[in-house]
């Protein structure tokens, strides 16, 4: 795989060919060692780093030179990583960044929120996903709220570069789990199921003692989301959601159905595997499945690390955090 090198100016310059290119993204790390023989050196602080078509890349921050072995290693941080390292403020004035529109569209514009549409850009494609008055976490770095943003519509961020650019793409995830599941005889797992979760939350939002404002918010078997209780005696299990700061009874409702969804996902699975490169992305869902008790869960993969030593291509996912 060819992978090129710019000048501080974001010219090409040129192909590295014989080199070590170790990169994770995902949650956490989300930086590069690339690691070349002394004499081979090329790059400096500001350089870009990148293999066309692909996420493989970033910017270099750091040099590290060794001269026992004569090596030489650049590290920095990958697209994702330069996303990271910018942060989502809400407007002068307001508690929250609110947002709304096609999902590509919302990503353009926090792309020159944070300042980065010189290097960053995004799909002309008009993707599949609407975003509906997402109210982003405050002082949020931008690829954990973009992410955050798109898994609240079923969807994903895929991030590529392309003539010059880093394309960011907003595509709905995909669910592996249903068609295939990971199970003990191939990987290690700690997998935890939770059987009780939360199915009455009653929301306390402003007000003072018997002028506050109360929601009570039930879920079903199926995990559907109502003001109707249907799970009651032994099976009702209740929790309080404080939240005095509410502006409304809409965003009271709608930060007690985010508590009830995160307690109804609360099954656990941590596993690594190894997959074809271009099998699954950050947000996709796999499935695992441990054999004796039959017990199985469906998680996000939370990280990807990717090596390439001498061309050839080894990934491992993560699943949980």
């Amino acid at each position: 795989m060819d992978l090129i090198y710019t000048n501080k100016n974001k010219e090409d310059v040129g192909i590295l060919l014989d080199y070590d290119f170790d990169l994770a993204f995902g949650s956490g790390e989300n930086d590069f060692e690339l690691k070349v023989a002394l004499d081979n050196h090329c790059c400096s602080d500001g350089c870009l780093v990148y293999i066309e078509g692909t996420e493989y890349g970033g910017i270099i921050d750091r040099v590290k030179i060794v001269t026992k072995s004569s090596e030489i290693t650049y590290k920095g941080r990958t697209w994702h990583g330069i996303l990271a390292s910018k942060v989502i403020e809400p407007n002068a004035n307001e508690a929250y960044l609110t947002v709304s529109g096609e999902a590509n569209e919302v990503i353009e514009m926090l792309l020159e929120r944070v300042g980065l549409s010189d290097l960053f850009t995004v799909s002309s494609d008009v993707s599949e996903l609407t975003i509906k008055n997402y109210k982003m976490n405050r002082y949020v770095d931008a690829y954990t709220g973009i992410k955050k943003m798109l898994a609240s519509a079923d969807g994903k961020l895929q991030i590529t570069f392309q003539n010059g650019k880093v394309v960011l793409s907003a595509l709905p995830l995909v669910d592996y789990s249903s068609d295939e599941e990971y199970d003990n005889d191939q990987v290690e797992m700690e997998i935890e199921k939770a059987y009780a979760p939360i199915n009455h939350l009653i929301c306390l939002g402003g007000g003072q003692l018997a002028d506050r404002l109360v929601l009570h918010l039930y879920t079903d078997e199926q995990g559907k989301i109502s003001p109707t209780q249907s799970l009651k005696g032994m099976d009702e299990v209740t929790d309080v959601l404080d939240y005095p700061n509410c502006e409304s009874a809409e965003e009271l409702e709608a930060e007690g159905k985010e508590r009830l969804k995160a307690s109804a996902s609360s099954d656990s699975v941590k596993m690594s595997f190894d997959a074809d490169e271009s099998t699954y992305d950050i947000g996709d869902i796999v499935g695992a499945r441990e054999i004796i008790t039959g017990i199985a869960v469906a998680k996000a993969i939370t990280k990807k690390i990717v090596s390439i030593n001498k061309g050839k291509v080894s990934i491992q996912y993560k699943v949980g955090e």
